[in-house]
C-alpha cells in the first residue's frame, strides 16, 4: 500500500493512492466545513470524477491541486429570479397597453382635429349668411338647407369617430360646436324668411332644439 500525505491547511492527512477525489474532499471538508457537493476539486486545470483514485488522476506527493467552491443557487435566489422575470413580463404588457392606448388617443385625436377644420369651413359660411342676413338682403332658402345638411354630416362624422381620453373631450367639445351652428342658421333662415319680425336671440323650440335632443349622445 503506498500512503500519500494530503495537507489541507496547516493540517496533514494520510491517505492512500487509490483513493478517489470522493475521499479527499472528505478530507477537506472535514478540515474547512465545506460541503463536498460544493467543491470543485481542479488537477493540472482539469476537474476529474469523484470514483477516480489519485493515483489514476495523476496525483503524487507535492502535487497541488486546485479547490473551488461552486456554490449552488439557492431556492430563494431563483425565486427571486422568478419573481424578476414575472415583473418584467408584466412590465411589458403594461407598456404595450399603454402604448396601444396612446396610439388609440392619437388617431381620434387626429380624426377630430381633421373634421374641425372642416367646421371651420362651415363656421365661415354661416358668418357670410348671417352678415347678408343682417344688412337686409334676401338669401335663398336653398342656401340655409345646404350648410345645414353639411352640418348634420359633420356630426355623423364625430359620431363614428372612436378615441379616448383627451380625444373623446375634444369631440364633445366639437359636437357642441356644430349644434350650436345648426342653432344660429335656424334663427336666420326665420329671420331672412320674415325680415320684418323681430328674431329673439334664443332659439324657440324649432328644428334647432331638436338638434340639439337628438345629438346628445355625443358624450
Amino acid at each position: 500500500m503506498v500512503g500519500q500525505w494530503v495537507k489541507v491547511g496547516n493540517f496533514l492527512y494520510d491517505c492512500m493512492s487509490w483513493n478517489g477525489l470522493a475521499d479527499l474532499k472528505q478530507l477537506i471538508a472535514k478540515a474547512t466545513g465545506l460541503d463536498p457537493k460544493v467543491q470543485n476539486v481542479l488537477f493540472r486545470g482539469k476537474e476529474n470524477d469523484d470514483h477516480e483514485s489519485l493515483h489514476t488522476v495523476g496525483v503524487k506527493d507535492n502535487a497541488k491541486v486546485i479547490l473551488i467552491e461552486n456554490s449552488p443557487a439557492k431556492e430563494d435566489d431563483l425565486e427571486t429570479v422568478e419573481e424578476v422575470k414575472e415583473n418584467t413580463e408584466e412590465t411589458s404588457r403594461t407598456i404595450e397597453e399603454v402604448k396601444e392606448n396612446i396610439e388609440v388617443i392619437s388617431r381620434g385625436l387626429e380624426a377630430v382635429n381633421l373634421v374641425r377644420e372642416e367646421n371651420n369651413q362651415f363656421a365661415e359660411q354661416v358668418a357670410s349668411l348671417e352678415a347678408v342676413v343682417c344688412s337686409g338682403t334676401q338669401v335663398a332658402d336653398k342656401d340655409f338647407v345646404f350648410v345645414t345638411e353639411m352640418l348634420m354630416r359633420q356630426l355623423l362624422k364625430l359620431d363614428g369617430i372612436d378615441c379616448e381620453g383627451e380625444g373623446r373631450i375634444q369631440r364633445k367639445s366639437e359636437v357642441r360646436r356644430v349644434q350650436g351652428l345648426v342653432e344660429k342658421l335656424d334663427n336666420l333662415r326665420e329671420k331672412n324668411s320674415n325680415p320684418t319680425s323681430d328674431v329673439p336671440d334664443e332659439p324657440s323650440l324649432s328644428s334647432s332644439s331638436k338638434v340639439t335632443q337628438d345629438w346628445e349622445t355625443f358624450e
